[in-house]
């Protein structure tokens, strides 16, 4: 059958490999064993899960960093309890300038869902604490940490999402 197609091969030729190609087949299986020892998490010690372990960590970073911006470690029935006590401050304390619906008298609105300073509840601790430089005091003095937690609660649960 060979001799049908009329392509006769060398018989010396048939046992060498050409040069050109065993310098790439070797070539190609050293890359591959530098490839699997630079890269196999058994030799860097590299895992998918340290990796997500670490993206994990450092997202809970950035998030505690930046105030815990509207994530809120309390219960909701702590809340509640909290924006029940704080409705009688206000009523107080708050509602001669912000009105008793929060709908704004001499001070502004406290309904949202927009506010000058921040709609997040650690944003109206800060106000209430430190007042602002349009004219509002700060009560921090004055009411102390719990009680305007407790304010800052009530105006949180009340205002327009």
């Amino acid at each position: 059958m060979a001799e049908f197609d009329g392509i006769q091969e060398r018989k010396e030729g048939k046992k060498k490999i050409p040069l050109g190609m065993a310098v790439l087949f070797i070539g190609l299986v050293v890359c591959a064993l530098v490839y699997l020892y630079l890269f196999l998490p058994q030799t860097t010690g590299w895992t998918q899960a340290d990796r997500y372990e670490k993206l994990i960590k450092t997202q809970e970073a950035a998030l505690t960093e930046h105030g815990k911006a509207d994530v809120h470690a309390e219960s909701e029935h702590e809340q509640m309890v909290a924006a029940e006590q704080g409705k009688e401050v206000y009523a107080a304390e708050c509602a001669a300038c912000h009105g008793e619906k929060l709908e704004g008298v001499v001070g502004p609105a406290l309904g949202g869902p927009k506010f000058k300073y921040g709609a997040a509840l650690e944003d109206h601790i800060r106000v209430i604490t430190k007042g602002t430089q349009k004219g509002m005091p700060g009560f921090g003095q004055r009411l102390g940490a719990a009680k305007i937690r407790n304010v800052a609660s009530y105006i949180h649960t009340r205002h327009k999402h």
